[in-house]
């Protein structure tokens, strides 16, 4: 029997991968090379998929993982089931009374169900229901062969990968991140029939591509990854990035450094090699006149290469680069690739001589010819907004004179880099180039600072500065708003203009910096800052805009572990100023860790519940005549006099505030927290509603037959509300007996 074809050899029939034992799967698909975030992806979904896709098989299996490398995704599964579990239905038939005479012989009834499901009379099952006895066919079938049930699954997941770029090859239809070359599936030593993208699965796989470019010939599952490695092929993307990372330390250490392993070039890196193989290489000492982000910039954005620096940070005229294979030749590729990084740095050397010769503020005007978004005008006409937004923020913040001046400034500056050579040929440098030629030009610190900040946050990285914060979600209003108002919006996976990227900065910067700020009346100077007169268009980009901000607060706060209903029930009482519904959402969720919240719970929740919608009133104390009204009314004027529960859902610009608004750390910095512990110290307040509201239920008839006794009660339940309201509607929290449900 041919290496390929499918079978059982005698061997197969052993204790391991034998026909009555849980056996090993290896399901290989060989494409040409994967991009990185393909071969990431691919593996993620293949892993996911196959979890489900086996239970869904009734084929037991444990051990599933998944791996990556340039030219392959990998489905390993340490033990599958010899069989499916067999498939047990039981169908409901007449009722036992009918299905069966008094003398306890079938009736006609059963035996034309019996018949109906393809069952013996006699195997009919009698079983109580709720509704009574019935009887039941019950069908077993005997579960298939794993290896038949294994010829079908593995097709379907290979299906199953969605990629954001997939392509077709050839005549087929089949869609793949890259061209499909070669299949390998085996259950223990069988080779699994299947086929996928016109290529049926073997035993064959490839190994590295120049160091064993012969075809390897796998014996077994169990032998799969050891044969990839003596073809040069680590299958694990971990221990590349082992590898790696080791000898990157090696190489830079023998250059007199360490290396600048960017999280994201290892991602990047692990999955571009098979075998990796470290090695430095140098540059002339001259480039290092260059500012440092333009060195890294070109190592690691066009060059994969990483940087390395010494002991005291500053950069070496050195660079750590991953080959992907051994080191036969290394000196010549060494050679090679210090040859292209030479010529590189000569570009952005050349480039930045060239942009210095005229001041940053001098391109602003050159602006106008370089489009922002079609709709949206030129990126001069996003400039002049953000001086306008600006203005709008000194008022809304009350932002000191120096610092209004300086984001003003920073303002009008931020999108002159864009124009700079430097920048057209090293796009990634945006806002940083700006920074720096701005700092160069002698422009004051924080408006510098405030220009390399602007694109911030990218990843966990959030601005430093006050003023870059500033900036930063002034560009991304301005971005969400415009795109809003000229009808464009993010609509299921299609958000071409980022604008669920816009709301989610602006919602991390906000809550970071603790701004007592309402993020409408932004979005509403945003809207004027576009002259958009319409109100029909201002109101429908205003709700879209908060609604977008609200939902991306909601989900950083489940992500930050608070649970979904605390949350919903925060922002139900709005959430206008983010920091302040951040805080609510802080306190009420570790509020609803103590004994004292199912008395605000219940206070909140009787009240609510029967007041009618809309209803608004007055209390008239000498209409108080029952002792219950009197003593809820006593609490809640107690409670009213408290400055901890007056404050309550109010964003209190006081809360943290420091020494004055501008400074370059946040005035604000310290008023999340300093809400959270007022929110807390009001709901601890409020728990004294508990008791007087229970009794008021209890002794007093609410909804009394005469008006005015029944409108002054139903004020006295409206006062309950409006105090505990403003941070939270308690309605939406989910309550198990008498405990808060942690869900996320």
């Amino acid at each position: 029997m041919p290496p390929d074809a499918p079978g059982t050899s005698p061997a197969g029939r052993g204790r391991r991968g034998g026909r009555d034992e849980p056996a090993r799967l290896v399901f290989e698909i060989g494409t040409e090379e994967l991009p990185p975030a393909a071969a990431w992806e691919g593996a993620r979904q293949l892993r996911d998929n196959a979890l489900a896709a086996f239970d869904a098989a009734r084929l037991p299996a444990a051990g599933v993982r998944a791996y990556s490398t340039p030219r392959r995704l990998a489905l390993i599964v340490d033990r599958v089931a010899p069989r499916q579990e067999d498939l047990i239905r039981a169908v409901r038939g007449p009722a036992a009374r009918i299905a069966f005479g008094p003398d306890g012989r079938p009736t006609q009834a059963a035996e034309g169900f019996a018949r109906a499901q393809g069952v013996a009379t006699a195997s009919l099952e009698r079983r109580q229901t709720p509704q009574g006895d019935y009887v039941f066919a019950v069908r077993r079938e005997p579960g298939a062969p794993a290896a038949r049930v294994l010829a079908g699954l593995l097709p379907q997941l290979a299906e199953g990968l969605a990629f954001p770029k997939a392509m077709r090859w050839g005549t087929g239809a089949t869609r793949f991140a890259r061209p499909v070359r070669w299949l390998l599936a085996l259950l223990g030593r069988r080779v699994v029939a299947c086929e996928f993208a016109g290529v049926r699965a073997g035993r064959r796989t490839f190994g590295h591509r120049v160091l064993h470019p012969r075809p390897l010939v796998v014996h077994s599952a169990d032998a799969y990854e050891e044969a990839l490695r003596e073809g040069y092929v680590l299958l694990d993307p971990e221990e590349r990035r082992a590898r790696i990372t080791a000898g990157a330390a090696r190489a830079a250490r023998d250059a007199g450094g360490r290396p600048l392993l960017d999280p994201d070039l290892v991602d990047e890196t692990v999955q571009l090699v098979e075998w990796p193989e470290a090695f430095a290489g140098r540059f002339a000492d001259e480039f290092l006149d260059l500012p440092r982000e333009v060195l890294i910039t070109v190592m690691q954005h066009h060059q994969k290469y990483f940087a390395v620096e010494d002991a005291s940070g500053r950069l070496l005229p050195a660079f750590v680069a991953i080959r992907n294979g051994g080191t036969q030749g290394l000196d010549i590729v060494r050679e090679g690739n210090e040859w292209v990084l030479r010529a590189r740095l000569a570009d952005a050397r050349f480039f930045f001589d060239e942009d210095r010769r005229q001041p940053l503020a001098s391109r602003v005007e050159h602006l106008a010819g370089l489009v922002f978004l079609e709709p949206l005008g030129t990126m001069a006409q996003k400039a002049q907004r953000l001086e306008r937004l600006a203005d709008s923020l000194r008022r809304l913040l009350g932002l000191a004179p120096e610092a209004a001046a300086h984001l003003a400034r920073a303002a009008r500056l931020s999108k002159a880099d864009l124009v700079t050579q430097i920048v057209r040929e090293f796009p990634e440098l945006q806002g940083v180039m700006g920074g720096i030629y701005a700092r160069l030009d002698g422009e004051p610190e924080p408006v510098a600072g405030a220009i390399r900040e602007q694109y911030l946050p990218r990843g966990a990285a959030l601005p430093r500065s006050e003023l870059g914060a500033y900036l930063a979600v002034l560009d991304r209003v301005d971005t969400l708003l415009g795109a809003l108002a000229a009808g464009i919006a993010a609509s299921g996976s299609q958000d071409p203009y980022g604008l669920r990227r816009a709301a989610q900065g602006i919602v991390a910067v906000a809550v970071d910096r603790g701004w007592p700020l309402r993020m409408r009346d932004l979005a509403s100077a945003a809207l004027d800052a576009y002259a958009v007169a319409d109100p029909d268009r201002r109101a429908r980009a205003l709700r879209e805009a908060m609604e977008m901000l609200q939902q991306r607060l909601r989900t950083a706060l489940i992500e930050d572990g608070i649970s979904y209903d605390t949350v919903d029930a925060v922002l139900a009482s709005g959430a206008d100023d983010l920091a302040d519904a951040t805080a609510r959402a802080r306190a009420l969720w570790a509020f609803r860790r103590r004994p004292e919240f199912t008395q605000v719970h219940m206070a909140y929740d009787r009240a609510a519940r029967i007041l009618p919608h809309g209803f608004t009133g007055e209390i008239r104390e000498d209409a108080l005549a029952a002792p219950a009204e009197r003593a809820l009314f006593a609490t809640v004027r107690r409670l009213q006099t408290l400055e901890a529960v007056q404050d309550a859902g109010a964003a209190s610009a006081r809360s943290g505030a420091g020494t004055g608004a501008g400074s370059p750390e946040s005035p604000w910095g310290a008023r999340v927290a300093a809400l959270v512990d007022r929110y807390t110290e009001a709901l601890g307040h409020l728990a004294a509603l508990g008791e007087p509201v229970d009794r008021f239920f209890t002794d007093v008839l609410v909804m009394d037959p005469d008006e005015r006794v029944r409108a002054n009660r139903l004020a006295l339940l409206e006062a309950v509300v409006a105090m505990i309201r403003p941070i939270a509607d308690l309605s939406r929290v989910v309550m198990g007996e008498g405990k808060p449900v942690a869900a996320s």
